[in-house]
């Protein structure tokens, strides 16, 4: 009995899906459903070369119709494809003071140095993206008091433009990588960035979790 009252809701529900799709295609041939959304720019764009919709008729063929639902997909996946910045500007509430390199900064039970900056960073191994530069900085952090994390993925470098860049694979050892340092243990190592060719550089940024501000390590301009 079970196994004939599945089936029976199958066939109910097949016919509930059939007669809703021939009542879509009855709305748009009635021009009560736009079917011209195939006609238009997909892309979105903003500013003085804006798209603007065409094709806004009524009484559409049924071919035009058909392909409503394709162009609904492709205006949906451009959409979702519309490209940001990877990383977006965070607040700083230090980056006035300068921090020239070689000099400390403590920061939440750590102090972070930075010694020196090679730009470019010589080439390796790993290659760089076309368009693009790679930045080492060699950087140490210590353990002023109680046990700490280290990662390379907690700096971002921003640069003169206001764009901060997150950590790229660097060529220069040692390698500054993750860990934890008990309290007066130190890491010293080096982090790379791939910034724009031409782009000057501004701040090595610290992110701390769950706090909005980032703290300048060092000021580069």
């Amino acid at each position: 009995m079970t196994m004939m009252r599945a089936v029976f809701f199958l066939v109910i529900s097949g016919v509930i899906m059939a007669l809703g799709i021939v009542f879509v295609i009855v709305r748009v041939n009635e021009g009560l459903i736009d079917s011209s959304i195939s006609a238009r720019v997909s892309g979105a764009r903003v500013g003085d070369g804006a798209a603007t919709p065409e094709g806004l008729g009524r009484g559409q063929s049924p071919g035009q119709a058909r392909g409503t639902a394709t162009a609904v997909f492709r205006t949906a996946t451009a959409l979702a494809g519309e490209r940001t910045p990877s990383v977006p500007p965070t607040p700083s509430g230090r980056d006035i003071t300068q921090v020239p390199i070689g000099a400390t900064t403590e920061i939440g039970g750590s102090r972070y140095t930075v010694h020196q900056v090679a730009d470019p960073e010589p080439p390796g191994f790993f290659t760089t993206t076309a368009g693009n530069r790679r930045v080492a900085l060699e950087i140490t952090q210590e353990a002023t008091g109680r046990d700490v994390t280290y990662s390379f993925a907690a700096f971002r470098l921003r640069d003169a433009n206001g764009q901060e860049h997150t950590w790229a694979i660097t060529n220069s050892a040692p390698k500054f990588e993750s860990g934890t340092l008990k309290s007066g243990e130190s890491k010293t190592g080096w982090i790379s960035f791939q910034v724009p060719v031409g782009v000057g550089l501004d701040a090595l940024l610290l992110t701390q979790p769950g706090r909005i501000e980032s703290t300048a390590i060092v000021t580069l301009r």
